[in-house]
């Protein structure tokens, strides 16, 4: 038998196979039509995730531990999503504690990484000149990340000392094209978040 070290990245490469696979496996229960092979499918997944489960005990004992998903229910562009939707987003994120006027991006540049708020206020300039804080937890920032071309379109620096949870995986932006039913609740809850800050933008009411 194969040893593992769970300090090595092979075994966070392995639980993101995993999550990846059952995701998959999700789906097809979802989608099969007969019966017995829904109930093999769900056989299998349950093994799996408790395989997950025992895997992700082990990665936290060695230190690398998931965002806890109870931190992710109020991200806006994470709403509506189970659970399950929630633990697959977590493997993706790491929590950034990032010091007074740091630049997180900047206009024009390639949008790699998305920024959750936890704590503190991030500035966000716009190209003619314009400016406005995000203060609330919650808020994403750097949408750019997760539509083509990926080039942001304003810049963001920290004012005080701040909590973030960074997004940098451009795997990713390809789970959500390739997860439908994830991938429609993500973008419907960007569209919003996109249309809100236009509005404040233009100094309109909403």
């Amino acid at each position: 038998m194969v040893s593992l070290d769970l300090s090595d990245p092979k075994a966070e490469l392995l639980r993101e196979v995993l999550v990846g696979y059952l995701t998959e496996l999700r789906m097809e229960i979802a989608y099969s039509s007969k019966k017995e092979l829904r109930n093999f499918l769900k056989k299998r997944g349950e093994e799996l995730e408790e395989l997950l489960r025992i895997l992700e005990e082990k990665l936290a004992e060695s230190g690398r531990n998931l965002i806890n998903i109870d931190r992710l229910r109020k991200v806006d562009v994470l709403q509506g999503l189970t659970d399950w939707e929630l633990k697959v987003v977590a493997q993706f994120l790491r929590d950034e504690t990032v010091a007074e006027g740091v630049t997180l991006f900047e206009e024009g540049q390639k949008a790699d990484r998305l920024f959750i708020l936890e704590a503190g206020e991030v500035m966000v300039r716009l190209p003619r000149g314009e400016s406005y804080s995000i203060r609330t937890p919650g808020k994403i920032i750097g949408w750019s990340f997760l539509i083509p071309p990926n080039r942001y379109t304003a810049s963001g620096q920290t004012m005080v000392p701040s909590s973030l949870l960074v997004m940098q995986s451009p795997d990713f932006y390809y789970l959500i094209h390739k997860e439908p039913r994830m991938g429609v609740k993500v973008m419907a809850n960007l569209a919003q978040v996109v249309a809100g800050r236009l509005l404040q933008w233009s100094g309109q009411p909403g």
